[in-house]
C-alpha cells in the first residue's frame, strides 16, 4: 500500500515538473487562439495617424493581406490620415472622457505622448508577452503594457557626403560647435525647430551642457528645418541638420534612391524615440486591434514596415535596426528612464528655455 503511494507521488511530482516545464506556450497558445476567436468577430479596424504611417497605402495595404492571411481572418483595415501624435494622443483622452467609442482603434505614438496617455489611463493594459509567444517583455515593459513597442527611431546628425568628406564631417553632437570643424557649417547648418530632441538629451548631458551647447548650434546657424524635409540637405541649401527624428531610417530611405545622404548618431548611448502601439480603452474593436498590435512585432510585418518604411525594433531579432546597432557596435538611451522622465512631468522648464534660445 506505501509503495503504491510512493509510486503515484512520484507521477504526480513528473506530471507537475513537466507542466512547469512547459506553461508558458501553452498559455500563450490558449491565449492567442482565444484572441482570434473574438477578433473574428470584429470585421474591421480604425487607425489613424500620419498619412505615411507604417509605409502609407502601399505598406498597410500588404500589413492587411499578411495579418489576415496569418490568423485566418478577412478584416478590413480602416486608415484615416489624421493629426500629429500630441493632437492624436489629445483626442483619445477627450472621446475617452466624452464617453463614447473612440474614432480609432490603435493609438501609435513616442514616449512622451505615452506618459500623457497612461496619466490619464486612457489605454488598456494588455499582457502582450502571454499572449503573443514573439513578444518579449522588454517590448512590452518599457511604458507599462500599455503598448507594444513597434519600432525604434534613433535621432542623429545627417550630411551630405557630396558637400561634406568623411574625414571632417561631425562624428558626434559637439562636433557641430567645436570651432576646429564648424568653419566647414558655419552659417549654414540646419536646425529644427524642435526642442524636445535637446530636452531628452539632457537626461545624457544635463541641463547647463545642453543649453550652452543650444547657444552656440543657434549662433552658428543659417535656418530653420523641419523633420522630413530633409530633401533641403540632398540638394545642397544646407550641408549639414544638426539633428533629425529618424537618422537612419532617413539615410536608408535616401540611399535606396542613390542621394548622398549620411546619418550619424550623435552621442552614445544614442538618443532615441520609441514608438509604441496601444489600445485606447474606449475601442471599437478591441479585440482584432491587440491582435494588430502583437501582429506589427511579427517578423512577417517588421519586414514589411522595414520594405515600405525602413523602420523596425531594434528588439526584433534580425531586423535591420538591431543588425545596424550590433554592426556598428551602438547601444541606444534607456527607455524606461525616458518614460519615467516624462511621467514625472520632466523638462517642462527647460523646455522653455530652449524654445526661447532656438528662436534667437
Amino acid at each position: 500500500m506505501m509503495g503504491n503511494v510512493m509510486k503515484i507521488n512520484i507521477a504526480a511530482r513528473l506530471v507537475f515538473l513537466l507542466l512547469l516545464a512547459l506553461p508558458c506556450p501553452l498559455i500563450a497558445a490558449d491565449a492567442l487562439d482565444g484572441l482570434i476567436a473574438a477578433a473574428k468577430q470584429e470585421s474591421e479596424l480604425y487607425f489613424i495617424a500620419g498619412p505615411t504611417t507604417f509605409g502609407g497605402k502601399k505598406g498597410l495595404a500588404e500589413l492587411e493581406a499578411a495579418f489576415n492571411k496569418k490568423f485566418g481572418l478577412s478584416m478590413r483595415f480602416r486608415f484615416s490620415a489624421g493629426p500629429e501624435m500630441n493632437a492624436m494622443a489629445a483626442r483619445v483622452i477627450t472621446e475617452l472622457k466624452a464617453g463614447g467609442k473612440s474614432s480609432t482603434d490603435m493609438y501609435l505614438g513616442s514616449l512622451g505622448q505615452f506618459a500623457h496617455l497612461q496619466k490619464e489611463n486612457a489605454l488598456e493594459e494588455v499582457e502582450w508577452s502571454k499572449i503573443f509567444p514573439w513578444v518579449s517583455r522588454e517590448m512590452e515593459e518599457i511604458p507599462s503594457r500599455r503598448g507594444v513597442l513597434v519600432y525604434t527611431s534613433p535621432r542623429g546628425i545627417i550630411y551630405n557626403a557630396n558637400l561634406i568628406s568623411e574625414d571632417k564631417a561631425p562624428k558626434k553632437y559637439d562636433d557641430l560647435v567645436d570651432p576646429r570643424l564648424s568653419a566647414t557649417w558655419a552659417g549654414k547648418i540646419a536646425v529644427p525647430p524642435y526642442p524636445n530632441w535637446l530636452v531628452e538629451l539632457s537626461l545624457l548631458w544635463g541641463d547647463e551642457r545642453v543649453k550652452e551647447f543650444t547657444r552656440k548650434l543657434v549662433a552658428l546657424s543659417g535656418g530653420w528645418l523641419r523633420y522630413g524635409e530633409e530633401e533641403r540637405v540632398i540638394s545642397g541649401e544646407f550641408p549639414v541638420m544638426a539633428n533629425m527624428g529618424d537618422s537612419l531610417a532617413t539615410m536608408w530611405k535616401w540611399q535606396a534612391k542613390k542621394a548622398p545622404l549620411i546619418a550619424v548618431i550623435g552621442v552614445t548611448p544614442g538618443d532615441t524615440s520609441y514608438f509604441h502601439l496601444g489600445v485606447p480603452k474606449n475601442s471599437a474593436h478591441p479585440n482584432v486591434a491587440r491582435l494588430f498590435a502583437g501582429f506589427m512585432v511579427s517578423k512577417e510585418a517588421q519586414a514589411i514596415l522595414d520594405r515600405h518604411d525602413f523602420r523596425s525594433s531594434h528588439l526584433v531579432e534580425g531586423s535591420r535596426m538591431a543588425k545596424y546597432l550590433r554592426d556598428h557596435r551602438l547601444s541606444l538611451q534607456d527607455p524606461k528612464e525616458l518614460f519615467s522622465f516624462y511621467l514625472k512631468g520632466g523638462g517642462f522648464k527647460l523646455n522653455e528655455e530652449l524654445t526661447k534660445l532656438l528662436k534667437r
